[in-house]
Formats: structure tokens, sequence, C-alpha cells
């Protein structure tokens, strides 16, 4: 984000590519044909931008392009008939969900040496959703948003919670973007977004020449498996799965679904998750390039993924928030590790950290979407408010781009303040501090954790004291939320930080990097910048404290090379064991490592599926 509009534009250069190569007739009439199959409202001209089309065609946070066309299916059939239609007429396709992602994966790309037009292939409208073993287990096709899911789940059963949050919850991503980037650690009971159990299409070609999509199916659920179907009796898992989704989507009773024997081998959320976050070794808890599990887990686009089946998770009976603040990084790290990561058994719901740096920034550019959190609460209403502040953006008025930040800075202060001062008062005045979240579970979690967490502050104040280490110094302080509506208020103060870094610097008119990153789990530090970095104005650092994935905002004056300054810091944390991406995916920003991109040439080996991510090639068969 930079507070002026960058020389680095390319609203100008975009869409070079569609426009000056020439369309084969088969491109010409592929939106014709898309309109056949999903009907003409929900195909739309992504080489004419405007404010309707411009969600689509520009990231969150980076990357910006046009596309052929923008398709919209509404049922399961539809989009694989669309996919069919797209690669047939040459065209490489843009995999989207609520188009959320940081790093430029979900949009299409026009400065290339790829001169195939692409499509975006938005799957919003798959949006149906149903439990299935008692509701142990929910089915969600590729649209359901990751709170709507919450929701639903919370209202069909009571006791029990849906898979993953995601730091971006409150603009509703889909769960299948969140199994295909591997993101959503903020819960450390649960882990993130992880599912071998799913139905997703791969794009080859036969012996012939024929493009041919590949419907695979790894659901396990009864009725719907492969070996349920007759050969050549014209009905499949597919067609199934819709008649039954478009029934939920109607409101009809259905008989609940059940796993087969086989499903229930299956995974269906990261089972080991809580073994390995609490080992204390060199290894980083999760990261984008791993390679383990169905091809759907950090598919990056590489698969369409249709739907997936996820576990749910126990609610706990009772819960506790706290507000804790330490005096130095050493503490807070041991914290961590002696309270927080003690046993498996008895991990927190969460872990939160944020430095004074990302206090300071959420509390001066963040108040007003505190507040629409606070009370609108997250899903559809948040993602239109979105919608509305990216058609904003998208105006053809030089100050389109910076007005809305702009604005919400110069009135951020007007607004009191969006948490209580009993919480920001400690924010403001300790350098590092964690917002922990506690439940019950029936096994007496809440009591063990509490134990621990006071004798380590005893223990620690006790120490600070006989030392008079305390004079002029500080002690570690704790204040719990009081309220549900605390709780609320602390959640979204956490959640809006990369929108408030982004408000705040266009509003102070600077220019900011942002990195996410695992760092190993023994690993206590803060990753030193490289000795020939320029200075920072401000260092945002805010992350999943148990698992050790870290969010870094970095400001810096207008003028600064941030490329420069960007890759340095990408090597320091290389440099200090770390992994990156950790949650946002490669998208266009990051160079996977050789392991990760094999695995994706082996998803798609004609590179028609989202080309170009993660340093791989652009070109068709990768060149």
């Amino acid at each position: 984000p930079k507070g002026e509009r960058g020389c680095c534009s390319c609203d100008e250069a975009v869409g070079s590519k569609e426009e000056a190569t020439k369309l084969t007739e088969a491109q010409t009439q592929l939106s014709t044909k898309l309109q056949k199959i999903v009907g003409k409202e929900n195909v739309h001209d992504g080489m004419n931008e405007s404010s309707s089309t411009g969600k689509f065609l520009k990231g969150a946070r980076l990357g910006y392009g046009k596309a052929l066309c923008i398709v919209q299916p509404g049922t399961l059939q539809q989009a694989i008939q669309c996919l069919q239609a797209i690669v047939d007429a040459g065209c490489v396709v843009v995999p989207q969900g609520s188009n959320t992602g940081l790093t430029g994966g979900s949009v299409p790309r026009n400065d290339t040496e790829d001169t195939r037009p692409s499509v975006v292939i938005s799957m919003k409208r798959l949006n149906a959703h149903f439990p299935i073993d008692d509701g142990k287990r929910v089915v969600c096709l590729a649209g359901v948003g990751i709170s709507t899911l919450a929701s639903s789940i919370s209202n069909w059963f009571p006791d029990r919670e849906s898979h993953s949050i995601l730091g971006s919850t409150f603009l509703n991503p889909t769960t299948a973007a969140g199994v295909a980037f591997g993101s959503g650690g903020t819960l450390l009971r649960k882990g993130p977004a992880r599912t071998d159990r799913a139905l997703y299409c791969k794009v080859s070609r036969n012996k012939w020449g024929e493009n041919t999509i590949e419907v695979v199916n790894t659901l396990g659920i009864e009725g719907l498996q492969d070996s349920d179907f007759q050969e050549h009796s014209g009905e499949n898992p597919v067609q199934k799965l819709d008649i039954y989704a478009n029934d939920v989507r109607q409101g009809y009773r259905r008989k609940m679904a059940k796993s087969s024997k086989s499903g229930m081998q299956i995974k269906a959320s990261d089972t080991d998750y809580q073994e390995k976050v609490c080992q204390y070794t060199k290894d980083v808890s999760r990261h984008n390039s791993d390679t383990t599990g169905e091809d759907c887990n950090r598919s990056e686009g590489k698969v369409l993924i249709l739907a997936t089946v996820h576990d749910t998770f126990q609610a706990p009976s009772k819960k506790r928030m706290f507000w804790v603040s330490f005096p130095d990084m050493e503490t807070t790290a041991a914290f961590r590790r002696e309270v927080c990561l003690d046993n498996p058994a008895d991990l927190p719901i969460s872990c939160e950290y944020l430095d004074r740096d990302s206090v300071d920034i959420i509390d001066r550019s963040g108040r007003i979407a505190t507040y629409l959190i606070r009370y609108l609460g997250t899903g559809d209403i948040m993602g239109y408010l979105w919608n509305v502040k990216t058609a904003i953006g998208e105006l053809p008025f030089s100050w389109a781009p910076l007005f809305c930040d702009k604005f919400l800075h110069t009135l951020n202060n007007w607004v009191p303040e969006a948490i209580p001062s009993k919480f920001l008062s400690k924010g403001r005045e300790y350098d590092h501090n964690c917002m922990v979240a506690v439940g019950e579970f029936g096994d007496g979690t809440l009591d063990r954790f509490m134990e621990r967490m006071d004798a380590f502050i005893k223990k620690y104040n006790d120490k600070a004291l006989a030392n008079q280490i305390s004079e002029g110094g500080k002690m570690i302080t704790f204040v719990e939320a009081d309220s549900p509506a605390d709780i609320t208020a602390l959640n979204a103060f956490r959640f809006v930080a990369a929108l408030a870094f982004k408000t705040y610097v266009i509003g102070e008119d600077l220019q900011g990097i942002s990195v996410d990153y695992g760092l190993p789990k023994n690993y206590e530090r803060v990753p030193p910048l490289v000795d020939s970095a320029v200075k920072p104005v401000k260092r945002m650092r805010y992350s999943h404290f148990g698992c050790n994935v870290i969010h870094e905002d970095i400001a810096y004056a207008l003028g600064v090379d941030t490329h420069k300054e960007h890759m340095a810091f990408k090597h320091a944390v290389e440099v200090e064991g770390g992994k990156l991406p950790a949650e946002h995916g490669h998208g266009t920003e990051y160079r996977a490592p050789q392991d990760t991109q094999n695995r994706w040439m082996n998803m798609d080996p004609l590179n028609v599926m989202n080309p170009g991510i993660g340093g791989l090639s652009y070109l068709p068969k990768y060149g």
C-alpha cells in the first residue's frame, strides 16, 4: 500500500495481452457458450472494468488484471461444464472464492509472456452446506463463506463449532479458499484449514489430444462414492450432490447423510496438530509449501475445488479471555512455552500476539472497522461494505483508489476508542501483549490453564520484586474480559490489523510491505532487520503466537525502495530458519520450493489452472 498513486500503477497497461492478441473463433464465442451454461446474468465482461467487475479483477492487497470473461456457475455440473469450455477454447482458468487473497494469486495477470486469455471462475454462488454424521462433520460446496458456516453450525448444533477461523473471517472468505491456502491458524485446538475429503477437478489431455476433466472424489459419504454408481448408468456423485444441495438451498428436509466406512478413515481436519504445535523443535508448525495431504490442500488454484468435508468441534461450556502484557520478548516467549503449550490436552482456544506498534496503528486507523465488526458482525453485511469500498476505488478518478482509506484515517480520531481503556492502556504501555482465550471442555482444562498462568505470573513478578527489577521497570499484568461484548471487541480489534495498516500508510502518506512467515517452534526472538535495512517508520508485528506464525506490516517513508527492503527481510527470516509464506499463499509474490512446484505441475500438467503462481512458468506445459 502507498499513500500516493505510485508510478508502478498498471492501470493503463493492464489488459494489453488480450487486446494485443488476436482471439481465436473459440475464444470469441466463449462468452456466449458460457452464458448458455450458467445464464447470461452470470457471465460478465472482464475486459471492460467497472465498479461491478472490479471485485473480481483486483486483489485485496496485490494483483490486478483483466479477463476475457468472468463466469459464476450455480451448480457443480455447471462448474465442470464451464471448466471444460474454457480449456477447450485455449484459455487459462483463475479459480476464485471471495477474492480476499493477499498475494495476487486469485486475480488475472496480464503482464506475462503467456498470450492465452484468462477467465475467472467465481465459485461464490455454490454456497450450500449441510451437516453429516449427526453434526460431527459438515459438507461445504466451494462458495460457502467461513463466517456463514460458523453461524450455521452454531444454529444447528449449539454445542459444536466449525473447523477454522481466519483473520479475514469478517470478509467471509470461502472454505475452499482456506483449504487451497492451508490458512487459518487462529484456533490452536483445531489447526489450519485442511481436509483430505473433497470433490475437485484436474485438467489433463488424453492420447487423442483432447482436454479431459477428471473429477476426483474423496468425500467419503454413503451414496456419493464412485463405487455407488454403475458405469454408463447416467448417474454420478456430482449430479446426486447437486440435487441434495439444491434441496438444502430450498429448505427441504433431507435425511442426514453419513460418512462411509472408508470415509471415516480419511482426515477431515489436521488431527495431529495439537501434538505437533506443542513439540518444542526447530520445525515450523505450518507453512504454504507443505506438500502433504490430498491434492486439494495448498493447491493454490491448480485444481478446481467443488466441495469439501470438514470436522466440527466441541464448543467450550465456559470461556474466559485475558489481555496479558509483558515487559520483554523473553518473558512473552516463556509464557507461550510454559503456559500455553504445556501439553496438547490443555491448549488455549487461541493466543494472539500484538506488539506496541500494532496496538498503536489499529487504534489510530482501525477504530471504525473494529466498531463495524462489533455491531454488524461478520459475513454478508461486512462483505457488502467491502465490495462498496472496492467499487469506490475503481471509479475513474485519480483520487478514487485512496479516497476511502484517507477518509477512514481522517475520521478515525473523531470516533471513540474501539476497545475498553483497561485493555488499550496496557497495549500503549507495554511492547508485548497477548490476547489469550481459554475454554472448559469438560475435563478441567480451564482450571489447569488458570493454575499454570497464575503460577507463571507469580513466579516472574516475585522474582522481579526480589531483584528490584520493578524499580522503573514493569511487571507482567493481565486484564480479563468481563463480558461477551469485551471478547467480541478484542477479537474485532485483532482481526482488523491488516486493514488498519493499509489505512494508516495511506492516511499518513507512507508506503509499506506485508510479510507472513512461520518461525521454528523453538524460536523465541524477533527476527532482526539486516544491517543495511532502511529504518522503518513503524514495524507492526502481530501473530498467531501459539504456532509462531507471524504477520509483519512495515511502514516506510515515500521514496524508499520497498521491493529491496521486502526481499532483504524475506532473506533475513529464512536465515533464522523461518518459512515464507505461512498462510497467505505464494500467489505471484513468493517463489515456492522445487518440491512444491513439482507437486503443482503434477496436478496441472498443461498449466491451464492459475499459471504463474509460486514462481512457476506462465507458458503452456510450463514452457
